[in-house]
């Protein structure tokens, strides 16, 4: 992403607020994506800050106020949820997510029943055995770039075949969503908004008024307000689907064998009593969240001690609420017999991500066949290990390798 030049610090910010920090580049040399954002919480800072970089907003560094700011639209609307406001911004106003309660329900219930509990158990067979398939192609290796090797190919799948689009157009969707997410300045925002919507108008016009049972054919057959969504409508729908079911698991993925081969005792632990999957798989959602949104401020207010005014950008980066030794004690550290776990990692309020319930699953299932087949495994000799910021962070590739003797044919 291009930066843009630094904004001018508006009168009614003190001097004392203001932080020099950029969420599309975060990290100093040597800080992993998790640590950067936990330095400038642990720097000393007021709990509300204001940065210059993208075209200027506030940051609400602790977990009470990344909850409150993400779930209380009357204060911060859901209009606008990407920095900078006029470009990112404007480019994702997509639906149901730039509306606020009542408005976004109709919408919302479009787009959580095809993501709900029931409709994933429908796909959980397909979501094993594929994740089956994947691991026994590379275990007798002996190494893989997981990243590569699965991260970007079973969650992607899995979702292609959900919105039932050709698994052909996998690498051009997801090419789309990273610009929104992570931008590298290869094509302005608003280029990226025209070709998905160039990409999405044939299939609506095809699926229009048929009995498809895709996740995409449903929504855009359905009905808000007693009447069929308009073209534009189900247009901002899908994109918002492909934009959030194509980047954000992915990336979970990475952290989460990133840290498993780092610690093999973890790993030990869960091949040893794989029923403790699920409870640890929320300890390592805690650790390891990755999506950083905005709130656009309605009316002018006091807020923990400054002056928001109406249209201002205020963002809410989920990593710091479960960071917050104020939320988790000792928050760095995985611990999966922690006893409360505080975090908004799927977000807060009525805009909680609706992907949640498959992002856990295809990760549950990840790590119960993973360990079944390799239960010990340790990053490739010389791996270097980078990352890159955005709206959803990532690890750029995690290379891993085993001893092929050591692993399992189930």
């Amino acid at each position: 992403m291009t930066a843009l030049p630094l904004a001018a610090r508006p009168a009614h910010v003190p001097a004392a607020r203001v932080v020099e920090f950029d969420i599309y580049r975060p990290m100093r040399p040597g800080q992993d994506f998790h640590g950067a954002w936990k330095a400038l919480q642990s720097s000393g800072v007021p709990d509300v800050v204001w940065t210059p970089h993208n075209g200027g907003h506030w940051l609400v560094l602790r977990g009470r106020l990344v909850a409150q700011v993400l779930s209380d639209y009357a204060n911060f609307s859901n209009h606008t949820v990407l920095v900078p406001k006029e470009t990112a911004g404007e480019a994702y106003r997509l639906l149901p997510l730039s509306l606020d309660p009542p408005a976004h329900a109709p919408f919302r219930a479009l787009l959580g029943a095809g993501l709900s509990p029931q409709a994933v158990g429908r796909v959980e067979g397909t979501i094993r055995s594929l994740t089956v398939a994947l691991i026994e192609g590379f275990r007798n290796r002996g190494h893989c770039n997981f990243t590569h090797d699965f991260a970007e190919q079973l969650p992607i799948r899995i979702f292609m075949q959900i919105v039932d689009l050709p698994p052909a157009d996998m690498p051009r969707l997801k090419y789309l969503a990273d610009q929104f997410t992570r931008p590298d300045g290869s094509l302005p925002f608003a280029d990226v908004r025209t070709q998905f919507q160039a990409y999405i108008a044939p299939v609506i016009a095809a699926r229009r008024g048929r009995d498809g049972t895709d996740m995409l054919s449903r929504m855009i057959n359905g009905q808000v307000h007693g009447r069929p969504l308009t073209d534009e409508e189900a247009a901002n729908l899908c994109i918002q689907v492909l934009v959030g079911g194509l980047d954000t698991v992915v990336n979970f993925m990475g952290f989460v064998m990133l840290f498993l081969a780092r610690n093999p005792a973890a790993c030990a632990q869960l091949a040893a009593d794989p029923a403790r999957i699920p409870v640890a798989l929320n300890e390592l959602a805690r650790r390891f969240p990755l999506v950083t949104v905005g709130r656009e401020v309605t009316h002018d207010f006091e807020f923990e001690g400054v002056t928001l005014k109406k249209g201002e950008m205020v963002v809410a980066p989920t990593p710091l609420h479960g960071l917050d030794e104020r939320e988790n004690p000792d928050p760095m550290t995985v611990d999966f017999a922690r006893p409360n776990v505080a975090h908004s990692t799927f977000g807060s309020g009525s805009h909680t991500c609706p992907g949640a319930h498959l992002a856990r699953t295809e990760t549950r299932i990840l790590i119960e066949e993973w360990l079944r087949r390799i239960p010990s495994f340790s990053l490739a000799p010389g791996a270097e290990i980078t990352y890159t910021g955005g709206i959803v962070g990532s690890v750029d590739s995690v290379p891993l390798a085993w001893d092929p003797g050591s692993t399992r044919a189930v």
